[in-house]
């Protein structure tokens, strides 16, 4: 169960060719895309758009999978869960145990410490009428999300990690690169297929020398339009965009087309540390808070903007966990 492509990828790189491609049930949030997901071996449900935090609809879709989770998916019984517990994946885990994939390079390092703004939401939730409905309708783990509950058991991270979370759970801890390179060709070709990335692709990739890693500023309710455009324009007035190429997160739905039709767009729903395993001829990787850059080996320069650029930005983000590798504060 995950509402995002990195635990996708880290999970079909975790087991066995055998457990990815034949033994295992997919259950993707509107973030994995259906381009990728009918490439799925065994899809029994696909996730959907349904508004923002407050919509009606979206409290009455969460409500309609608890209700319907037993009839629909029995098999959920007797399986083992790996995968996230946000958003519509709450209402599906219920009162069962399972696995916490990652959600991104120090994703629980950069979400769940005791001073992150993830965390902080939780207990103040905690403190709610809606934290109580929430916990009501959906169940415990519809509040406290991040594997910050009894029923998660265990962690798999793709590097290390610190967080209030982890308790005394084990926590698993390999790279993305280390599975990659652990894997059979099989497999690679498998994943290949899945994101749907093709020599074209990559030769976009390695045309360029400068990316610009994207976040879903405006999707999320952080920026309006306007803002993130302000923020954007300071950033790219620093760089030769000719050689520039944006490489958009997956659910980022800005039209850069529009406001910067002179810089290239990789626009595939494809996780960066993918890319990077396939291999690409950046220089410079260029960010707002993005942790994919630490995706990118030592050899390219990282230019690390983070949250100054807006106050709305250090409202939402918090102090986020700066990249773990070497890097330029801009």
């Amino acid at each position: 169960m995950t509402g995002s492509i990195y635990a996708l990828l880290q999970y079909l790189l975790l087991f066995d060719d055998e457990t990815v491609m034949h033994k295992t049930c997919y259950m993707v949030g509107n973030a994995v895309n259906e381009e990728i997901s009918s490439k799925l071996p065994a899809i029994h449900f696909q996730g959907k758009q349904t508004g923002t935090l407050w919509t009606p609809s979206r409290w009455l879709y969460k409500l309609y999978l608890r209700l319907s989770r037993d009839i629909r998916f029995p098999f959920l019984k007797r399986t083992k869960i790996y995968g996230h517990d946000m958003g519509f994946l709450a209402p599906l885990i219920g009162k069962r145990d399972y696995f916490f994939l990652s959600d991104g390079p120090l994703c629980m390092s950069q979400n769940m410490q005791e001073n992150s703004a993830e965390y902080q939401r939780q207990l103040k939730k905690h403190k709610t009428l809606t934290g109580l409905l929430e916990k009501i309708l959906y169940g415990k783990v519809a509040i406290c999300t991040w594997g910050n509950n009894d029923q998660c058991k265990g962690f798999y991270m793709t590097e290390e990690n610190k967080s209030v979370s982890f308790k005394d759970k084990p926590v698993h801890t390999k790279s993305l690169k280390e599975m990659w390179d652990e894997s059979s060709d099989a497999k690679k070709d498998f994943i290949r297929y899945v994101f749907n990335v093709t020599k074209e692709d990559l030769s976009l990739l390695r045309s360029k020398n400068l990316i610009f890693l994207t976040q879903p500023m405006i999707k999320d309710g952080i920026l309006s339009e306007k803002e993130y455009l302000d923020v954007l324009n300071t950033i790219f007035s620093h760089y030769d965009t000719s050689q520039m190429l944006l490489k958009l997160h997956p659910r980022d739905s800005f039209d850069y087309k529009k406001h910067f039709s002179g810089i290239e767009i990789f626009d595939k729903p494809v996780n960066m540390q993918l890319l990077v395993l396939l291999g690409t001829n950046v220089d410079r990787a260029i960010t707002i808070c993005s942790s994919s850059v630490n995706s990118f080996p030592e050899s390219v320069e990282v230019d690390w903007y983070g949250v100054r650029l807006h106050p709305k930005l250090e409202k939402y983000f918090g102090t986020p966990v700066p990249p773990y590798r070497t890097h330029n504060v801009c």
